[in-house]
């Protein structure tokens, strides 16, 4: 049976004199050296255990090298007020092979007396600071606010020990160095601050149910990650029943906490490729492109405050109106030409009731000849379609492009730290969205359970989450 996709962190303390100690640590003791007060000195040893890994990093099929590469461990101990006392900087390099893939730091300055204890990994510098700088009880309330960039950096995952471990730290009975101590044994997880996004699409397009609305082709799927959230607590999970955020409600939110996207067609906007009809294999991290998120949690599921995948894709209408102008106020329309909207060309749709579907126009078409069309439809005068009415219903989609959202649906949009989140696009409604970003004529109100995504869930290593998704505009 696989281990937890985290490997435990034990902690044992040896009651060794503090001058006697050697650690190869970076020792942060804002004590400057001096014994603290609260208890005796003692020695701590941490023990990494990989759970059956043949090197140093953590086995997870779902995973690739950077996502589970351990390169430095810090330790942060806490007194039982609370304040900082120490923390302890281990390369990870410097660990000794203690065999069945374990292993341990030389001994670590600490003292008895209750404490609370984390651990991080690959933790940045400003992490670390805001840990020694922050009592243990203001930790749940202290936002990070690093991109997630910088905590899914190519080489390493940052990791954190979200629920601090609370021993009461004792002597040890038999102090002697080669013996394994037993009386102050710690457990803490690790877990990835990021969550991971995968996004597929099993069906080929040309099956049932996968391509809807109006008829016309789809090509060149592909998606981003929108709307990541910037501030986020270290020191808990989804998991914990008093998770919570730091933009939890609308009242909460605030554009600037969120990286947000404001050009889906700029450069920089990388898109990772959908295509139809393969499988997802999960062997080295799997073959579906993968994009990260930081934890989200929201109360009011408001869209416009939860972490949503967006899919660019080009669509092609099967059939368009023909416009015959003579220049003179004669015009006429001919309905479902066939092949009448090149590909990667922009066009207009016209969508209101009396058109009794998606019409679609070409560029070249003007605003008097589509409010001439609306006007035929409604069978009125021309003059009686106002500009107002022809913007509620056109649509202009440039070179093709149509868009698509989702949430990641756990919970009705939140994200969760260690989560891997496995998007599988199992139907389309076109013709999609003009644009990417936020509508807030659509967007600005709570998430509409029917008319987003469907969700089967199941758990793997990286608390795997899979799900279907039906786009829709």
């Amino acid at each position: 049976m696989k281990r937890n996709l985290f490997s435990k962190v034990f902690m044992t303390m040896t009651a060794t004199a503090v001058m006697g100690l050697a650690s190869c640590s970076n020792d942060n003791d804002p004590t400057g050296g001096q014994e603290l007060p609260q208890g005796k000195a003692t020695g701590m040893q941490l023990v990494l255990d990989l759970g059956g890994a043949a090197t140093r990093a953590i086995v997870d099929d779902n995973a690739d090298a950077a996502e589970t590469t351990i390169e430095k461990l810090n330790i942060f101990i806490y007194g039982a007020n609370g304040v900082f006392e120490k923390e302890h900087e281990i390369a990870f390099a410097d660990l000794t092979d203690a065999g069945d893939n374990k292993y341990k730091t030389q001994e670590l300055l600490a003292t008895t007396g209750q404490k609370t204890i984390y651990v991080g990994a690959n933790m940045t510098a400003a992490m670390i600071q805001t840990m020694k700088a922050t009592p243990a009880t203001g930790l749940s309330g202290k936002g990070v606010g690093e991109v997630v960039a910088n905590i899914t950096t190519p080489d390493k995952f940052i990791m954190f020990s979200t629920v601090g471990a609370t021993p009461t730290l004792v002597e040890d009975a038999d102090p002697s160095p080669d013996v394994t101590p037993t009386e102050n044994q710690v457990t803490v997880n690790l877990q990835r601050l990021a969550a991971k996004i995968a996004v597929g699409m099993t069906a080929n397009l040309a099956d049932a149910n996968v391509q809807q609305g109006a008829a016309g082709t789809i090509e060149d799927l592909g998606f981003v990650v929108d709307n990541i959230n910037k501030m986020y607590y270290l020191t808990y999970g989804g998991a914990a029943a008093t998770a919570k955020d730091a933009n939890m409600t609308v009242a909460q939110y605030k554009e600037t906490d969120f990286e947000l996207i404001t050009d889906f067609t700029a450069a920089t906007v990388v898109y990772n490729a959908i295509e139809p009809g393969v499988a997802y294999v999960k062997a080295n991290g799997g073959n579906w492109g993968t994009d990260y998120a930081s934890e989200n949690l929201t109360q009011d599921k408001m869209i416009k405050g939860v972490t949503r995948i967006v899919v660019k894709g080009k669509f092609t209408p099967a059939a368009g109106v023909e416009v015959t102008d003579d220049g003179a106020g004669n015009i006429t329309f001919q309905e479902n030409v066939a092949g009448h909207i090149a590909a990667n060309t922009t066009y207009h749709l016209l969508d209101f009731p009396e058109a009794g579907g998606y019409a679609f126009f070409p560029e070249a078409t003007t605003d008097a000849q589509l409010k001439e069309f609306m006007a035929q439809k409604k069978g009125v005068a021309a003059t009686e379609v106002t500009d107002v009415m022809l913007k509620e219903a056109k649509k202009t989609y440039t070179n093709g492009l149509n868009y698509w959202w989702v949430t990641v649906k756990d919970n009705q949009g939140d994200v969760l730290r260690n989560h891997f989140y496995k998007v599988d696009v199992t139907s389309i409604w076109a013709p999609g969205r003009t644009d990417g970003k936020f509508d807030p004529d659509k967007d600005d109100k709570p998430i509409d359970k029917e008319t987003n995504i469907t969700v089967e869930v199941t758990v793997e290593p990286w608390n795997f989450v899979e799900f279907n998704a039906d786009l829709r505009p």
